[in-house]
């Protein structure tokens, strides 16, 4: 197989940056946006001869993604390059380089040139030449602190009105018990607006900046995640985490027009948090507008005075609300399309217009369902099958799709519809993130979302929607159930009767799988013959009933069948385990029947 360099970067333009970068070293480069990612790449094409990573990776962070790799035995030659802007965390994993095979670390503000350098002196085994971080000053520090005590954004108030809607919110579009716009001052962190706080930090309005995630956020300028707190080798001795405060986090910067950063917006979870590139750039947008909104306010800008007030005749209308979020959308370079309240398309943008090949001003004339049925017009999937299109419960923190688009030309979108308040209602955004090209190759480096054979789920997929599930189950206080299923005899069929009986009994198990589990269910193709079905807010006496009523079907292919349930705070990967314990017992007493009398 062709040696590959693995990019794990979840910032495009610094990826393309790198990409080229080893392309200029004769490597073919191969892109993952985070860490689970990156993980299915090299399940895929087996080890890279070159990893280039950031160790703040959404989904699965840098440290475990090295940790895994070095687990495995084709790794043992793989070069590792860490690039990050976290001082903190990269001086840890220099503490842990030998354990991790890590072969060089920098400073995401060390110049280009020198990273180049070091990858070049990395590949050819030589001892990579010290680079130097520009780092921040002392004086930049005092800048920085000069600038939030001139804004006076400090205060002994509370809370103000406006902003602590804005952490109400997205709280709930991230689906978290916390949100938090918080800066960051000398020795402390202050909270401007919080909310889901224990009573204690709550009434305090802050904590010691030791303690503060938000530190690193400001130290590196740059977006941060921790999926998992409570097994991260920097964070998991942290006060907050010790007493099962955080356990994931992710924070976005406030920064003004000249460069300072003045604190966070950031969301957190006391269970691991799964959010993706999308969400996590979702983060950086709603965080670039609070700190403009602050800026201006400190100025006393007449808008922003002009929307403090609340007499009755100016209170914002859902007409007025829907007039500025159209303003809004067309200035991104994202397909969006602004949804009102009752489905109602109100407004799309230039990129969606140019995306799905129709005249922007027609979209607001559709029904949503008709804008639906136009969609799966242009859609095409290897399966027959086109995703179900539609907009996001209200109570959820969104829906996401993937689907392939044939025309105007042939790509791969992602369908991320988030519902929000607005006077009168609820609105949602619809955006379509096109994914890359489709080729072939580039589709099986990344790894599909949908599979190709069924049309149900990846693993890769599959594995996240679950934990996320799990995590909303244990939230609300609901079971969950997971039920495994697995062809009977998929290899002799393929042997006796072809690959293409093979393929149509497989299509005909996912066929039946497909929304066993009423709304919440859903199902994936988890490895060869064998799929899971995730059922949602399903006790283990509905589990077992869908379970015994798939065996009892007849004129359907043969298949086995093992159930388990989610036990109360245990990781989910010991719930897989379980299941797949389950099977193997199933496959063992179908085999060797017990003796009768």
């Amino acid at each position: 197989m062709v040696p590959y360099a693995l990019i794990a970067e979840p910032d495009p333009h610094r990826a393309a940056g790198l990409l080229s970068l080893v392309a200029g070293e004769g490597l073919e480069g191969v892109l993952a946006r985070d860490g689970a990612e990156a993980q299915e790449v090299v399940r895929q094409r087996n080890a890279p001869a070159l990893l280039v990573t950031d160790l703040a990776l959404p989904r699965v962070d840098g440290f475990t993604l090295l940790t895994w790799l070095r687990e495995r035995k084709d790794a043992s030659a793989t070069q590792v390059v860490v690039v990050t802007a976290f001082d903190e965390l990269r001086v840890r994993a220099w503490q842990l380089k030998d354990s991790l095979g890590i072969h060089s670390l920098l400073s995401r503000r060390a110049p280009l040139d020198a990273v180049r350098e070091t990858v070049r002196r990395v590949l050819a085994g030589q001892r990579p030449l010290p680079v130097a971080p520009a780092e921040p000053s002392e004086e930049d520090e005092r800048r920085r602190l000069e600038r939030i005590a001139a804004m006076r954004l400090v205060d002994e108030g509370p809370p103000e009105e406006e902003l602590q809607g804005l952490v109400t919110e997205v709280a709930h579009a991230f689906a978290v018990p916390v949100a938090l716009l918080t800066l960051v001052l000398g020795e402390r962190q202050w909270f401007k607006a919080h909310v889901g706080l224990p009573p204690s930090l709550a009434r305090d309005r802050g904590t010691p900046r030791d303690w503060a995630f938000c530190h690193h956020v400001v130290q590196g300028k740059e977006s941060l995640v921790v999926p998992d707190a409570t097994r991260h080798p920097v964070f998991r001795d942290n006060p907050l985490v010790r007493d099962g405060i955080v356990g994931s986090y992710a924070g976005a910067p406030l920064v003004t027009p000249a460069g300072e950063v003045l604190g966070t917006l950031c969301v957190i979870d006391t269970r691991p948090l799964m959010l993706g590139t999308e969400d996590l750039a979702a983060l950086r947008e709603l965080a670039r507008r609070v700190a403009g909104d602050l800026e201006l306010k400190s100025r006393g800008h007449p808008a922003l005075q002009e929307r403090g007030r609340a007499p009755s005749d100016a209170a914002p209308t859902e007409a007025s609300a829907l007039a500025q979020l159209r303003e809004a959308i067309q200035a991104l370079d994202v397909a969006t399309m602004l949804v009102a309240p009752g489905r109602r398309p109100f407004a799309c943008n230039a990129a969606m217009a140019e995306m799905l090949g129709v005249p922007a001003d027609r979209i607001p004339g559709m029904s949503f369902d008709t804008f639906c049925q136009y969609v799966e017009g242009l859609s095409a999937s290897p399966s027959g099958r086109v995703p179900e299109l539609d907009l996001a419960a209200e109570s959820s923190r969104g829906l996401h799709l993937t689907l392939a688009l044939e025309l105007p030309r042939p790509r791969r979108v992602r369908w991320v519809a988030r519902p929000f308040p607005i006077p009168g209602g609820v609105a949602q955004l619809l955006t379509l993130i096109e994914l890359g090209g489709t080729a072939p190759r580039e589709e099986r480096e990344r790894g599909l979302r949908v599979d190709v054979l069924t049309g149900l789920a990846t693993r890769r997929a599959g594995e996240e929607r679950l934990l996320r599930e799990i995590g909303r189950c244990r939230r609300d206080g609901l079971p969950c159930g997971v039920l495994l299923v697995d062809l009977v005899g998929l290899g002799r069929i393929n042997m006796t009767k072809g690959f293409d009986a093979g393929d149509h009994a497989l299509r005909d198990v996912a066929r039946r799988l497909d929304g066993v589990g009423g709304a919440a269910g859903f199902a994936v193709r988890w490895e060869g013959g064998a799929m899971l079905v995730a059922l949602p807010g399903l006790d283990a006496v509905a589990v077992e009933a869908l379970r015994e009523q798939l065996l009892a079907e007849v004129d359907a292919p043969r298949v086995h069948t093992a159930t388990s349930m989610v036990e109360g705070e245990e990781d989910p990967h010991d719930t897989l385990a379980r299941v797949h314990a389950a099977m193997a017992r199933a496959k063992l007493e179908w085999r060797s029947p017990p003796l009768t009398g």
